[in-house]
């Protein structure tokens, strides 16, 4: 608007061009304090003012050095010592309440403290708790007599900057030390400490802390021992929340889409992490490919995770070299166990999965005996000399396994040493690359940050990535054993997600594996997400053992169930027929196992919708039961309500009352009144009562079963609020 010449104060060689896209009226009047204008202006303005107070105390300086040479003293010799300056606020910063607000509530009380106001941030790098700490301190500054800034990286630089801290107050500190500067604050009031990047293993704060109540300190580290220097104070900077990450995405980006769909599959791609999102906003402002960000990034993320942040954009270092400093730091053998658990899911992994394999020496349930039912002839030993494919396949696996339990035995010891592995865990925890929580219960699980879980990955080649997907493919087949009779599949469902994340390869990588993972699928109703596995083994002990063999023909059915829970019913229907086929000619038509098949082809048949098929084997298998086995025992009861079921579909109702209470009667002879097959029974004869028009009969069984829910399930169970509706409806 004006030419330079009379927009600069004469002489001033530092002035500086900030360009406003405004004319002239709208430069020097601003409407709105978050008009980009007048944020451009008064930024300027204040760090000019911040110039200013080190101006005028070397001014000061010089006078008083002037005044001294006036009343006959020498020349000072001392050099002016300029504080050391904070650490700038990012300009793309995304505030984050829950961090700040922790902060604020342990270093300005609002009661007088008892004891040194401090705050720990502590967390893995690149999760943004030098920044969450330097916003906290711009916006509490006034509240604050002297603010100094110490890079807490070592030991010399801590001492080196509480020098120039205490240096930089006047002239009569030109010699004093980083102990001096101690010894002054813990005179002063109303100072506040920031240690900045805490994080070398070992490196002792005690001595550098001030002994006063009347300053605050504030921390940021990844070791988590710092923890110990505030107990009560410390919170974990993790990872942002789905609106902040976005946000932080679009300002370092610098863009405002239509839609924040693409935004968010990015922000979640990356782990919600700070850094990560800063890299992938830098990429994006520079390619403008937001909604291709995330094809480009899955194809390259190693390069683009090693990628630095460009300069002005946040000085920091790649989400990955990030990670670099705090696991290149590891002990090897904690080294090993991260890239172990680097394929496993990235949350609750058990203590006792560690624990339960070591102590079963890291050896799958199945050996090739179970997995054969002692028929070795067809992948061990031939008697006629010559190997097979199968026997030379067989041998190559049981050296591999060898190999792989030898490796993990390297890493966490033949023996269980709760002691040494938890030295482990300690290790790994002091760089923030593992977190612990403790059930009330008392059991202990572990986190690891999915994109440090990645960043590991990315560290192995091709053939080391396989290795230590086996390594955990192995351990968890150590922990597996079938479920005891009464047991609970709680152990199973805490295992299943990690089996799950295994790749395909290594869940198949040998029949006897893939029969121990299906244990852990079958017991937690896993259906879908184990057919790859039952169809594996199948195909594997036909081509073995044969197709007649009674180890294929309990495959063959454990398939046929896994396609009927996976809604494939037709494809279970067909499987179904060919087995009970197979079993009627091998084992004939009265061996329980034939007619546990054939109930199972019953219900298929009944979910198909062939209602009078599934009655008529109903009523064969109920007959062989009472024949073979008698009316007592539970198979055969459980036939009864099978029959029973079945009629009641189809409306005939006072037959399937007649074979309902029958049914019921045996339940509570042979399994008592309480029993859960028993309340289930009684539910189902409650029903038939009530749509027969028998109300009275059906509102006192409702409310029996009622009782006994509550009674064994406690009011707020499924089963118990379903017993309730039940009820209701009888009134």
């Amino acid at each position: 608007i004006v030419p330079r010449h009379l927009a600069v104060i004469q002489g001033d060689s530092k002035a500086r061009v900030v360009v406003l896209h405004a004319d002239h009226c709208q430069m020097v009047k601003y409407t709105r304090d978050n008009d980009v204008n007048y944020r451009k202006v008064a930024d300027y303005l204040a760090e000019l003012v911040g110039e200013a107070t080190v101006a005028v105390e070397e001014n000061w300086i010089r006078e008083n050095g002037y005044r001294g040479i006036a009343k006959g003293e020498s020349a000072p010799t001392f050099q002016t010592v300029l504080p050391k300056p904070r650490i700038p606020v990012s300009r793309n910063y995304v505030h984050r309440p829950y961090i700040y607000d922790f902060i604020t509530e342990k270093l300005l009380p609002l009661a007088p403290p008892e004891h040194q106001p401090r705050c720990i941030l502590h967390g893995l790098g690149g999760a943004g708790k030098t920044q969450a700490g330097t916003f906290w301190i711009e916006q509490n500054k006034d509240k604050f007599s002297r603010i100094v800034v110490v890079d807490a990286s070592n030991q010399q630089q801590i001492e080196a900057d509480l020098e120039t801290a205490i240096r930089s107050i006047g002239p009569q500190f030109s010699k004093a030390t980083w102990k001096d500067a101690v010894a002054y604050l813990s005179d002063e009031k109303g100072w506040l400490l920031f240690l900045d990047n805490a994080d070398q293993p070992g490196l002792r704060l005690d001595e550098y802390l001030p002994n006063s109540i009347h300053g605050a300190i504030l921390v940021t580290t990844r070791n988590r021992d710092c923890i110990l220097y505030a107990p009560d104070s410390h919170i974990q900077v993790e990872k942002m929340t789905e609106k902040e990450a976005v946000d932080l995405l679009h300002k370092v980006a610098n863009v405002t889409p239509l839609s924040i769909d693409a935004s968010i599959a990015i922000v979640r791609e990356v782990g919600l992490w700070a850094l990560a999102i800063t890299q992938a906003g830098a990429y994006i402002f520079r390619t403008k490919s937001l909604n291709t960000y995330l094809a480009t990034f899955q194809k390259h993320r190693d390069k683009l995770m090693r990628e630095a942040v460009p300069a002005g954009r946040s000085g920091q270092l790649s989400a990955y070299t990030a990670f670099d400093l705090s696991f290149e730091l590891l002990p090897k053998e904690a080294q090993e166990l991260m890239k172990i658990c680097a394929f496993l899911h990235h949350s609750s992994i058990p203590h006792a999965l560690f624990e339960k394999s070591t102590v079963s020496g890291f050896r799958g349930y199945y050996v090739p005996q179970r997995a054969t039912g002692g028929a070795n002839d067809s992948v061990s030993d031939s008697a006629s000399g010559g190997e097979t494919s199968h026997q030379m396949e067989f041998r190559q696996f049981l050296k591999n396994n060898e190999a792989i339990v030898s490796s993990l035995e390297g890493i966490l010891g033949s023996k269980w040493d709760n002691f040494s592995f938890q030295m482990l865990i300690d290790s790994i925890a002091r760089g923030s690359l593992i977190d612990t929580t403790t059930e009330s219960d008392g059991q202990r699980f572990y986190g690891i940050h999915p994109l440090v879980q990645t960043y590991i990955r990315d560290l192995l080649g091709k053939e080391d990535r396989e290795s230590y997907a086996l390594l955990a493919g192995q351990l968890l087949l150590g922990a597996i054993e079938p479920l005891s009779k009464g047991e609970n599949n709680t152990w199973h469902r805490q295992i299943m997600p990690h089996i799950d994340h295994l790749p395909a390869e290594v869940k198949m990588a040998y029949i006897f594996h893939s029969l121990s993972f299906l244990i852990v699928y079958k017991s937690t109703g896993s259906w879908n997400a184990g057919q790859p596995l039952s169809e594996y083994c199948y195909s594997q002990l036909c081509e073995v053992l044969g197709a007649q063999h009674p180890i294929t023909l309990q495959m063959m059915e454990d398939l046929s169930k896994t396609l009927h829970f996976g809604g494939r019913l037709e494809q279970a229907e067909k499987l179904r027929r060919e087995v009970c086929s197979l079993q009627a000619k091998i084992l004939g038509p009265q061996d329980p196992h034939t007619m546990a098949v054939m109930s199972g082809l019953a219900n298929t048949l009944h979910e198909c919708g062939q209602v009078r098929e599934a009655e008529k084997i109903r009523r064969k298998v109920l007959a062989l039961q009472l024949k073979n086995l008698g009316p007592r025992r539970t198979s055969t009861v459980v036939a009864m309500n099978n029959v029973a079921h079945t009629l009641y579909e189809r409306g005939q109702l006072a037959e399937a009352e007649k074979i309902q209470r029958k049914g019921l009667r045996l339940l509570k002879e042979t399994l008592g009144p309480h029993h859960k097959s028993t309340v289930v029974a009684m539910g189902n004869l409650a029903d038939t009562l009530q749509d027969r028009g028998k109300l009275e009969e059906a509102e006192q069984m409702q409310k029996e079963v009622l009782a006994l829910r509550t009674e064994a399930l406690g009011r707020n169970h499924p089963d118990t609020l379903l017993a309730m509706g039940n009820f209701a409806l009888t009134l």
